[in-house]
């Protein structure tokens, strides 16, 4: 099936089962993680705009192309990953014939699953609310390609019990190189404005406090500014509210907890600093949609 098939001519998001199904050459996790080589003819975002249901990325080995995101288009060129968001439209407006590279998909389930830190996570969301694009060396690219060909390698083995822990494991090795080239672009680049400097200090401080306090105010006062103020300047930065980024941050707590530290459900409520196990229940089914007893076993 040719590129032209797997896309319609309309806009439409595609899922990462549908990217499975009918592209080549295509590794996968269930429906929550696909990757692929890419090149001038095999494209998942040629032919028209299309959306991705989940991130993706990709890894440009060779050649170059224009990537067009949300109206706004991109150079791509050998070393840099482009990022794309579940929000993104995607459309290569041109590419070079000797184009080629990887193609990577995964969906909110899995992410979240994975559980990446905020120390970890924060230095790529950062870089991609300036640009999608991020600019890697030779030996970056060798090491991220070298964990694609593990897990390519054991996707098609005969190892299935512990199948999922092994691929997320790499995936999130994958993802600490990348966290890391981040933060080494970050020191090139000017210095930042208050309200990022604000929200840099409050992510430190969130990691060092969200297992006792999920009050913004506790915040704010730590960085001797008003909640208003402080709240509206972690939206502008980042998109999402304070009180949003302590509850993902005390939920991702919880979700390691319950899988890792075989602590009883009262006592990770009592480290989280529930008055009760019941409120935490309460807490926690609100926010992920499955109670704590239901998360730990399944």
């Amino acid at each position: 099936m040719s590129p032209k098939d797997f896309f319609p001519r309309r806009l439409d998001k595609v899922s990462i089962s549908r990217i499975k199904k009918t592209m080549s050459d295509v590794s996968y996790l269930s429906d929550d993680l696909v990757f692929l080589p890419m090149s001038a003819e095999i494209n998942p975002t040629a032919i028209a705009p299309r959306s991705i249901d989940g991130f993706a990325a990709i890894i440009m080995l060779s050649g170059e192309a224009v990537v067009q995101i949300n109206t706004k288009s991109y150079t791509i060129k050998p070393n840099t990953i482009l990022f794309f968001s579940p929000e993104s439209v995607i459309r290569t407006e041109r590419a070079s014939s000797s184009a080629a590279g990887y193609f990577l998909a995964y969906s909110k389930t899995f992410i979240n699953r994975v559980q990446v830190g905020l120390s970890t996570s924060l230095p790529v969301f950062m870089h991609y609310r300036k640009s999608p694009i991020l600019k890697i060396n030779e030996e970056d690219v060798h090491e991220v390609l070298a964990i694609f060909r593990l897990m390519k390698l054991l996707l098609r083995s005969d190892k299935k019990l512990y199948r999922n822990e092994i691929i997320e494991s790499l995936f999130k090795t994958a993802f600490y190189i990348i966290s890391e080239v981040s933060n080494r672009e970050k020191e090139q680049l000017p210095k930042q404005g208050r309200c990022e400097v604000i929200f840099d200090e409050f992510m430190n401080l969130l990691e060092e406090h969200c297992r006792r306090e999920r009050n913004v105010s506790f915040y704010a006062e730590q960085l001797n500014i008003t909640p208003k103020y402080f709240s509206s300047a972690i939206k502008q930065v980042s998109g999402k509210t304070a009180a949003r980024w302590i509850d993902d941050a005390v939920i991702m707590e919880a979700k390691n907890m319950l899988k890792f530290s075989g602590m009883s459900i009262q006592e990770i409520a009592y480290r989280l600093n529930f008055s009760t196990q019941s409120f935490f229940g309460k807490y926690f089914k609100q926010h992920t949609g499955v109670s704590p007893s239901r998360y730990k076993h399944r």
